[in-house]
């Protein structure tokens, strides 16, 4: 007992000697770190600062207790929620929902939970100071509410999308006096409202509006989903109100990364970039205005690095050109000074982006990024027959193209879909095999490989390759084990009222066929039933954005994929006919059970509505010099 007492004795003095409280090395093995306040829960109203103060204590296995909260360092598992100063946490609101509080000290960690609530009224300029308010005091009136023409229910968005839109129209039967709204996101741990009269207030369809990207952002953070309702009043008689019926927008767990360049043919028509991590920072054009190599840049693709660029130059059949993307020299040569031009229409590039797989006059060439000849052309399927829309897979072991009987590259007609394997070793091709085989009003265009290879999807139509109005987008196993699915919900298009119009045909899985399903929704696969649906909505050009995400409690796998379509854009584009990019999720697992693995398209946000924009292409990293 009295050497226990030394013992204990000896251990307290060198903690005063010391004045650090150092543990000795047996206690620290099983040394628990604390960090207090446990679980707190702190309400953020319209952008207020909370402070909240942690400690920061080691208990050892003996039982002492010491203070460390001085010499921790402590941060947050999302440092969008706010930071620390020394053990002071500031919770800003820019994130809502659950975050852990970690703390490290003396080769400890230890953590604890914060949830973070979001309240917050925004009032456009325009309205009265007083609009929450009026909208708190009014009672409600069915035969008032507008009808949400913009975004469909239940789609599904990376939590950085950008600007979030959304559009509305009056509710006609109350003599569309209504002219003061309320536009609310909330869940469990978010309550946004902003009070607005409509940025467009011109007939016949003139509400809309938008959350900017730092708003929208600690909105989407929780990750959970969210409701959003409209409703409408007149400030003038602002006694009742009507609601419209609640929609539901639904956030993926991860953002999303890369990339994108699109081809813009009217306005400042050229090549167009955006980075899709800096949602903040509006698209720009590729080239200036004073350094275009021609007035015509189509048939661009991109490297998966981000860091080549081939494109058709002057039109259809024109010079190819090849481009380091940092810096816009290119290494194909297209003045016709050092080497005669090469002319092309599509182009693929390999994952190291060190070979270029070419299309001429319906050939295939395999190409050194210098344009020298390494082998071509590729054999068809079937001898005759001319090819185009090349794609390399991520890992280099495939090339998928189409075969075709009839058109030009550009305006082909009767495709097929068709696969060999490639060595990029040895540069050597596999006889090409057919995937999705051409039958009579069946035609199938621009195959692309998902990110993990498994899967391609492609466009359909009932006539030629480019700009058909009965275009559709479809997938198929990379290996042929599966037939073809139709994106049935991603091909379903607003009407002008906001309710949901499917295409013209389609079936659920392979040739085309009639009364297929349609539906919208994430949830499961398609349900509903088929409409008329809307002619012209050209849905073309699908590619994949390269990083995979997940989505909900069980972290369920999906890829986004965006293509260019002519649909309604609420009330910005009512009756569409412009062709702008939409982006769907695809769920893998639900197409390796024949189901339709697509979800309701929403607009890429960053668009201008007066151009026309198509052939999204997408890399894993927007590179500058």
């Amino acid at each position: 007992m009295r050497l226990y007492v030394v013992l204990l004795a000896a251990l307290l003095a060198c903690g005063d000697g010391d004045k650090k409280g150092h543990l000795p090395d047996a206690g620290l093995a099983l040394a628990q770190l604390i960090v207090s306040p446990p679980d707190v829960s702190v309400t953020i109203v319209d952008d207020a600062v909370v402070t909240q103060p942690y400690t920061a204590h080691i208990i050892d296995a003996q039982g002492l207790d010491i203070d460390v909260t001085a010499e921790a360092s402590f941060t947050l598992s999302d440092g969008t929620y706010g930071s620390f100063d020394g053990a002071t946490l500031s919770v800003t609101g820019q994130g809502a929902g659950p975050v852990r509080v970690q703390a490290t000290a003396r080769g400890q960690t230890g953590d604890t939970g914060l949830v973070v609530m979001v309240k917050k009224a925004i009032i456009d300029p325009a309205g009265p100071p007083d609009a929450p308010t009026m909208f708190g005091n009014a009672t409600e009136d069915p035969t008032r509410a507008p009808t949400i023409a913009y975004p469909l229910d239940q789609i599904l968005v990376p939590p950085n999308l950008g600007q979030f839109d959304v559009h509305w129209n009056n509710n006609t039967g109350a003599g569309a006096t209504d002219d003061l709204f309320e536009i609310t996101m909330s869940n469990a741990y978010i309550d946004v409202r902003l009070y607005t009269k409509g940025l467009d207030m011109t007939n016949p369809q003139p509400f809309w509006t938008v959350y900017p990207p730092d708003v929208w952002y600690p909105i989407a953070s929780s990750r959970q989903q969210l409701t959003l309702t409209v409703a409408g009043l007149d400030s003038t008689a602002p006694t009742t109100k009507g609601t419209a019926a609640a929609q539901h927008v639904d956030v993926t767990n991860e953002n999303a990364q890369g990339g994108i360049y699109y081809w813009s043919t009217s306005g400042a028509a050229g090549i167009w970039r955006y980075d899709v991590g800096k949602p903040d920072v509006p698209p720009a054009a590729y080239f200036a205005d004073d350094a275009r190599p021609s007035g015509c840049m189509g048939c661009h693709a991109l490297s998966r690095d981000g860091t080549k660029m081939a494109m058709t130059l002057d039109g259809g059949g024109g010079r190819g050109a090849v481009f380091n993307v940092a810096d816009r020299t290119p290494v194909l040569p297209f003045d016709g000074v050092t080497q005669p031009a090469i002319y092309f229409d599509f182009a693929t590039f390999d994952s190291q982006a060190t070979k270029l797989v070419t299309v001429e006059n319906g050939q295939l060439m395999l190409r050194q990024l210098d344009g020298t000849m390494i082998s071509g052309p590729l054999p068809s399927v079937t001898d005759g027959l001319t090819q185009t829309h090349p794609e390399m897979s991520p890992d280099d072991s495939h090339l998928v193209n189409v075969e075709y009987n009839g058109g030009i590259d550009l305006e082909a007609y009767s495709g097929s879909i068709v696969i060999r394997t490639f060595d990029t070793t040895s540069n050597t091709f596999g006889a090409p095999t057919t995937l999705v085989p051409y039958v009579a009003g069946v035609a199938n265009w621009y195959p692309s490989f998902s990110p993990d290879g498994q899967w391609i999807v492609f466009t359909r139509t009932t006539g030629y390759s480019y700009n058909d109005a009965s275009a559709e987008t479809w997938l198929v196993k990379a290996d042929g084990t599966q037939d073809p699915v139709q994106l049935n919900i991603a091909n379903l298009a607003p009407t002008v009222d906001g309710t949901g119009s499917g295409s013209d045909t389609g079936s659920g899985s392979g040739s085309m066929g009639s009364g297929s399903a349609i539906g919208s929704g994430i949830g499961s696969a398609a349900v509903g039933s088929a409409s008329a649906g809307l002619a012209n909505i050209t849905n073309s050009w699908a590619r994949w954005v390269p990083f995979g995400q997940t989505f909900g409690a069980d972290n369920q796998p999906l890829f986004y994929l965006t293509f260019s379509s002519q649909r309604p854009f609420g009330v910005r584009i009512p009756y569409g006919g412009q062709p702008q990019i939409w982006m769907t999720p695809v769920f893998p697992t639900r197409a390796a059970a024949g189901q339709d693995p697509s979800g309701n398209a929403f607009r890429v946000p960053f668009q201008d509505v007066t151009t026309s924009n198509h052939i999204a292409q997408w890399t894993k990293a927007v590179v500058v010099q």
